[in-house]
């Protein structure tokens, strides 16, 4: 029998082995292989990569699209790229701006559009379409467009302002903002619904309080993204500047400005079911308004169309945006284009494209889905947008605000957006003052502004001599090492053994070399460094120390972000060992099916982080979440849980996430419970002859044995509760305000949101110093609490 249990376990090994190797080899042959199997290109057709988002909606249109475009140009093949979502687009596409291969054609959103023309990386399409003409070539008549809407795409490159200069993208579609609204709501308040053209603010609020009065009703859902707050502004004659943001010309301190959003603060927080709280359905994943007790949803644009047609169970419609009484209806216009990259070597391809996905027979399609007005007036006031089979009934109010609707400009620097996103959070979900949050904006603001002065007057980085001095020491101590291991070298089998060796272990130093060394120093370098990470290497700027002194003088945000990572540090590492360890001795316990327990316990620290955030946002939600449900029919009267994520997030968003790592205990549990296995029994015999039982067995044999297992976990922890991300980013992102802001969300912020590689290596680096600080602290400070049996033997 145990010459056949040898027999099976050699046969086992063997076939695992084999099976290995098999699964290596086919791995590396089928990526090798895969430019052989794709379909190769003919004599001089020539490829487009195409990068565009949208819902299946938009993706079947867009494919369709290509496809006919294919069978009408033989000699053009295209790669279509659809990541789904408008925020995964803008990170591909900065890296592949970054590596110098853009793609030929991509969507443009209308926010991103200064930020990008601002780097001179996209082809003036009126130079094209002057080409056009001269050619006699048939091309776009922008008369045909909606004029406000080819503004959201024409970019001053000199005042670095949208609305006027070079067509840096043609818009697809676009849409105006406006509410919608349930009829049976209205009905059942007893109120008039909206008129089709005209309605004000104080109409509104009237018909969002008397649907607020109906039992489980609430009045409206209003999103306060940043550029709906810029056009509730406009809608009461304000603004927070002066003129295409002139530096210096804001109007964070006007008290007409203040009013204006202490109103709508008032609405969220001041009344009861009035308005759905402020957190939007793009970070809840929710649509309060499908549910039927909400009486209003918007400001939203026609995006919203094709969800909407899917209700059944009530009646709705589209009504304008209001405004204030005594001013004229203004709105804003939401949207996307085509543009090409500049360093495209298929422009021309590229335009054709383009002028082929902006035809009537696209916008068309597009229309009918509902997902968007068309910018072909032509189309627009055809029977593809306003068929009168199809909700809503009130088409008409999206064209009457394309005729007075503006381009929503901002600042080039995507920062000034994002410090003005975080303020508005501050102000609407956490309930902060309106004129201190914005006067904070201000000096931001400003601060950026002293910034952009500053940043002209750095010279470029010399990379040549960057190299030059990292490359030659490099190569000289390899060279030493060379020749003294040629000096000292074996010979006969041993040296055939040690080059054996080196073979091996090349595969892997080239892979160090190649995938850490290098953008460690990389990383290095551009901490001195300003680069935007969407251009080439050799347009970055030496800067000296700059990126370190601002990171300690001038920002605000990297302090928060310091005090929010360093409390959830003293929050979740104690925590979480202590949980660790008595879950481990807990899994000590010599029972039937414990190792069922076991599996129990480790599984929730394998699975995906993106899945288990999903679950713990829903778990955290302030109105209908799990933790809610349970604990609220068990507190006192007037007591409920804590707004997670929303007007209590100040002092229960980290301690939230602390809950969140204590799910994830099952890899140190494991390790502890090693080391608890590894304690031998007679120690514990021992101390119960010497009398001590309990707590005391544990205090004065457990934890001294455990000792060297309790530093390592600790140490761990403290590494990767400084290196949290993935939660925090998809439950939020940062917010509200700076409430979750933790400093690798901030880094990521500085690197891929702002365009501040320079800035973020800085960041990084100062990571690993404070990170090889604590590390340091906690070994020497062990000394004194470690016991190593060797040791002291």
């Amino acid at each position: 029998m145990r010459k056949l249990l040898l027999t099976l376990g050699r046969l086992a090994r063997w076939t695992v082995a084999l099976c290995t190797v098999v699964l290596l080899v086919f791995s590396f042959a089928w990526v090798a292989s895969r430019p052989l199997r794709k379909q190769q290109l003919r004599a001089g057709q020539k490829q487009l990569t195409v990068l565009h988002w949208g819902d299946k909606n938009e993706d079947e249109i867009v494919k369709q699209l290509c496809a006919e475009f294919e069978s009408q140009h033989p000699d053009i093949r295209l790669l279509r790229i659809n990541l789904g979502q408008a925020a995964a687009v803008n990170t591909k596409l900065q890296t592949m701006f970054a590596a110098g291969d853009p793609p030929d054609v991509f969507y443009l959103g209308y926010e991103k559009a200064a930020d990008i023309a601002s780097k001179d990386l996209l082809v003036d399409l009126g130079a094209l379409i002057e080409q056009d003409k001269a050619a006699g070539v048939p091309t776009v008549n922008l008369d045909d467009y909606f004029p406000s809407v080819l503004r959201c795409f024409q970019y001053d490159l000199e005042k670095k302002t949208i609305g006027s200069g070079r067509l840096i993208g043609l818009a697809k579609d676009f849409t105006g903002l406006g509410f919608y609204y349930n009829r049976d709501l209205f009905r059942r308040a007893g109120i008039p619904e909206p008129p089709k053209d005209d309605w004000t603010w104080d109409e509104f609020i009237e018909a969002a309080r008397a649907i607020g009065k109906l039992p489980d009703c609430y009045g409206a859902d209003f999103v306060t993204w940043e550029s709906v707050v810029r056009c509730f502004l406009w809608t009461h004659g304000v603004d927070f500047t002066q003129e295409d943001w002139k530096a210096g010309d804001y109007r964070f301190d006007d008290p007409e400005v203040h009013a204006v959003l202490e109103k709508l603060q008032g609405w969220f927080h001041d009344e009861q079911r009035t308005l759905v709280s402020a957190k939007t359905q793009l970070e809840t994943l929710m649509e309060p308004f499908l549910a039927g007790n909400v009486g209003m949803a918007g400001p939203l644009g026609r995006w919203k169309c094709p969800t909407y047609r899917m209700i059944n169970s009530f009646d709705w419609d589209f009504a304008p945006l209001p405004h204030a009484k005594g001013h004229p209806p203004r709105n804003g216009i939401f949207t996307a284009g085509w543009a090409i990259a500049k360093s495209s070597p298929r422009i021309a391809e590229a335009w054709k494209f383009v002028k082929f996905m902006n035809g009537d027979r696209g916008q068309a399609m597009m229309a009918e889905k509902g997902l968007a007005i068309p910018t072909l007036k032509r189309v627009a006031f055809g029977p593809s947008f306003c068929n009168p089979v199809e909700k809503p009934l009130n088409c008409q109010a999206y064209l009457a605000a394309a005729e007075y609707a503006e381009p929503i400009d901002w600042p080039a620097n995507p920062k000034y957006l994002h410090q003005l996103r975080v303020r508005l959070e501050d102000v609407f979900k956490l309930n902060r003052p309106v004129a201190a949050q914005l006067r904070r904006v201000g000096a931001e603001w400003e601060e950026n502004d002293r910034k952009a002065i500053l940043d002209r007057d750095f010279p470029p980085v010399r990379w040549p001599r960057v190299i030059l001095m990292i490359c030659g020491p490099v190569l000289l101590i390899c060279f030493a090492l060379l020749v003294q291991w040629w000096r000292t070298r074996p010979s006969g089998l041993a040296l055939r053994e040690e080059l054996a060796g080196h073979i091996m272990v090349g595969p892997w130093v080239a892979g160090f070399m190649l995938f850490t060394a290098f953008p460690i120093v990389m990383s290095l370098i551009l901490a001195f460094s300003k680069w935007s990470g969407m251009t080439t290497l050799d347009t970055a700027k030496s800067v000296g120390f700059d990126n370190f002194v601002a990171l300690f003088t001038a920002d605000d945000t990297f302090r928060k972000a310091l005090a929010v990572t360093a409390l959830y540090t003293l929050l979740a590492v104690p925590t979480g060992q202590l949980a660790a360890l008595v879950a481990a001795m807990l899994m000590n316990l010599e029972l039937r099916s414990i190792g069922v327990f076991r599996a129990i316990w480790y599984l929730p620290s394998v699975l995906a982080g993106v899945g288990m955030a999903v679950m713990w946002k829903w778990v955290f939600h302030h109105e209908h979440g799990l933790l809610k449900t349970l604990i609220d029919p068990a507190l006192p009267a007037g007591w409920h849980t804590p707004a997670w994520f929303e007007k209590d997030a100040a002092s229960w968003a980290v301690p939230a996430f602390v809950i969140v790592n204590l799910w994830s205990i099952g890899g140190t549990m494991m390790i502890y419970l090693a080391g608890l296995k590894g304690i031998p029994k007679d120690l514990y015999e021992a101390a119960e002859i010497d009398g001590a039982v309990g707590w005391r067995k544990f205090l004065h044999v457990t934890l001294p044995m455990l000792s060297p297992v309790v530093l390592f976990n600790v140490i761990m922890a403290v590494i990767a509760s400084f290196q949290v991300f993935t939660q925090v980013w998809v439950m939020t992102a940062g917010g509200p305000g700076d409430a979750t802001r933790f400093f690798v969300i901030y880094l990521y912020n500085q690197a891929f949101d702002f365009h501040d590689m320079g800035y973020a290596s800085a960041m990084a680096w100062l990571l690993l110093l404070i990170i090889l600080g604590l590390t340091l602290i906690l070994m020497r400070s062990s000394k004194r609490f470690v016991y190593y049996e060797a040791l002291k033997s």
